[in-house]
């Protein structure tokens, strides 16, 4: 299994580092890149062509313009993959030129802003315009698109992909031992982790506290992340009433993300949709939290309600309802009992649904349904769970 995305890696795309480590136990997997992002460190086999080439750089450069690169065709043709999944639909058109050329099977795996923006009028980058001015072309030559939510597979459909090459997969995240979980009803605060750009909500967020915080006890809210909308946040924050302490952390390595997780009272994921399409494909943070025994008060936005069950593992408001964030944010804030059994109730959920191991194994048998690789390989090779969250193993995710 040949794994590709343009940069190895970003922070924020450290799922990609875990599929590469547990598929790698499934089957021979290995990353394939173009950009190498400076300190990046891979957990495991992967080719970059502006790392591993003298003068890769001025490939990459050449790739990004034709999608050829001589050098990529040479490592992908001698590591021999039985099927390649691209991360995002705008690298999938990248590579399939390169893919077909080789007689490879194409995947490619649906994050979210890839498929919400890929019918609007104005794209900031090279490849979103590309993508865009060959969508009808890429959907001859992707044999199957994995969206991580179903509510990305119904935009798929509507954007003319047939349903029978539509899998929904969500990815997995890493399980903590049950004896590092702490009693949600124990903790304190508020948690929010994300870009700091409009489609994040944080602004609603810190009016929604603010709000709050009228006649009461203190709140904390704590901000993880960066972007564009930092300074007006700051300055918004600043206008608080004495009762609201927020921090602004900037980004943090994930591991300190985690650790945040489990001193915190709730995680609040108050996504929206804005003009340019842009939503919330799943929320990998809000499957993280679960995990980790954490409740969630997002908005009804985008895959979010996949991930937290009403009234069970958190509270889904109506987007863009300060009012109504404001009264779900109190309700577990205020109330142990409430607090504890959401908790409870989405480690749970993330146990069925969001477990890494089980989805790799998941993963392996969608791509043999689809007849990209063997029944009788994705059956013999299926993991066994391993360390944190073993015994887990996910519910079957279906087809749209």
């Amino acid at each position: 299994m040949a794994w590709y995305t343009q940069e190895v890696l970003p922070p924020t795309q450290t799922f990609i580092a875990n599929q590469l480590v547990v598929t790698k136990g499934v089957i021979g997997a290995k990353l394939f890149g173009i950009d190498r992002l400076p300190g990046t460190v891979v957990p495991g086999p992967s080719w970059v062509l502006g790392r591993d080439c003298r003068f890769g750089g001025a490939e990459a450069v050449a790739w990004k313009a034709t999608r050829w690169s001589p050098r990529l065709r040479a490592e992908l043709k001698s590591f021999e993959p039985d099927v390649l999944i691209a991360h995002y639909l705008q690298y999938a058109w990248r590579v399939s030129r390169l893919t077909q050329s080789l007689g490879v099977p194409l995947v490619a795996m649906c994050h979210g802003s890839d498929v919400l923006t890929v019918q609007g009028r104005h794209h900031p980058t090279r490849s979103m315009r590309q993508l865009s001015r060959n969508w009808e072309r890429l959907l001859d030559q992707v044999q199957l698109f994995l969206p991580v939510s179903r509510f990305l597979g119904n935009r798929l459909i509507a954007l003319g992909v047939p349903p029978s090459r539509v899998a929904v997969h969500y990815l997995g995240v890493a399980l903590p031992g049950r004896n590092r979980l702490e009693r949600a009803g124990e903790r304190s605060g508020v948690l929010f982790v994300g870009n700091l750009v409009e489609n994040k909500g944080c602004d609603l967020l810190i009016r929604a506290v603010g709000r709050l915080a009228r006649g009461r006890r203190r709140i904390d809210v704590t901000v993880v992340g960066e972007g564009p909308q930092v300074g007006a946040l700051r300055r918004q924050a600043a206008e608080l009433p004495s009762g609201v302490r927020v921090r602004f952390l900037g980004s943090l390595p994930h591991a300190a993300v985690l650790e945040l997780m489990g001193q915190h009272r709730l995680l609040c994921a108050p996504s929206v949709e804005v003009a340019s399409g842009a939503s919330e494909g799943l929320s990998l943070v809000a499957c993280e939290a679960a995990a980790h025994g954490l409740p969630v008060v997002a908005f009804d936005t985008g895959g979010l309600p996949e991930v937290v069950c009403h009234g069970e593992t958190g509270l889904v408001v109506e987007p863009r309802s300060v009012g109504g964030l404001a009264e779900a944010l109190e309700m577990v804030l205020d109330d142990d009992s409430t607090a504890l059994a959401m908790g409870r109730a989405a480690r749970r959920v993330a146990e069925q649904r969001f477990d890494l191991f089980a989805q790799a194994a998941r993963l392996r048998e969608v791509l043999a349904a689809h007849g990209l690789v063997t029944a009788e390989d994705a059956v013999k090779d299926a993991p066994e769970p391993k360390g944190p969250g073993a015994g887990h193993r996910a519910t079957p995710t279906a087809d749209v």
